[in-house]
């Protein structure tokens, strides 16, 4: 059996793209329970999530999350597990930096991906992950095209005074 495909279902094209945003935590080296919130800063109400725009052609921002890569300036891995929670709107912190994560927008929160952990290199540490049990996050933004990322600890993390995370997300523009 032939089996033909119209024009107006076909797509050529696939954008990919790599989104990324960066933070620098504060300047201490206070160990992380499991739950705590990884962020720029000790107060809550001066915290940024970082913000991420997918910059793809789709109007409403039609994307998959398929992967993503965190790189930190620190090279210790011990521990280092951490959690990227994804959310449609700016969410509102309630805790700054290590304290627990804790906010709003549940109606709008996407998702979250788990990295288990990461790589040491001489000049700081990487890692990858996917979504949880293995499924992609497939999101329409209805509010817009940014979107907006915490990251949580795992486990019980000590972190590098000062350290630097970069967080790049791994997207197709078509689902």
């Amino acid at each position: 059996m032939e089996r033909s495909v119209s024009a107006s279902c076909r797509r050529d094209t696939m954008q990919i793209t790599n989104p990324s945003a960066t933070f620098t935590r504060p300047a201490d080296t206070t160990q992380y329970s499991i739950g705590d919130l990884i962020a720029n800063s000790t107060t809550a109400g001066s915290v940024v999530p970082m913000a991420f725009d997918p910059g793809n052609s789709a109007g409403t921002g039609q994307f998959r999350l398929t992967r993503l890569r965190i790189i930190k300036s620190g090279t210790s891995v011990t521990a280092a597990n951490l959690r990227l929670h994804l959310y449609e709107n700016l969410p509102v912190v309630a805790n700054g930096d290590n304290g627990a994560w804790s906010t709003d927008n549940a109606a709008h929160w996407l998702g979250n991906i788990d990295m288990a952990s990461m790589l040491a290199f001489t000049d700081g540490a990487a890692g990858t992950a996917s979504a949880v049990a293995g499924s992609e996050l497939l999101i329409k933004m209805y509010q817009g095209k940014t979107f907006y990322g915490l990251l949580a600890n795992l486990s019980t993390y000590t972190p590098a005074s000062a350290e630097v995370f970069t967080v790049i997300l791994e997207l197709l523009d078509s689902y």
